[in-house]
C-alpha cells in the first residue's frame, strides 16, 4: 500500500485533533480516533495480505 495513502489518514487525524484543540469540541476527538481505527484495520490487513502473498510466491507449501 502507498505511503501516501497512510498520510493522507495521518494528515486527516492531525487536523481533527488540531480542531479538538482549538474549540473543544469532543466531537473532533471521535472523528480522530474513528481515522485512527480505520488505519489499525487497513496496517492489518497490509499485513496479512503480504503474509499470503509471501506464502504463494514460497517454494514450500503451507498449511492454512
Amino acid at each position: 500500500m502507498p505511503t501516501t495513502f497512510f498520510n493522507e489518514f495521518l494528515d486527516t487525524y492531525n487536523d481533527y485533533m488540531r480542531l479538538y484543540e482549538m474549540f473543544g469540541d469532543h466531537l473532533y476527538v471521535e472523528q480522530a480516533n474513528e481515522v485512527l481505527c480505520y488505519l489499525q484495520i487497513m496496517a492489518i490487513r497490509n499485513e496479512q495480505h503480504r503474509a499470503i502473498i509471501w506464502k504463494i510466491n514460497s517454494p514450500t507449501i503451507h498449511a492454512y
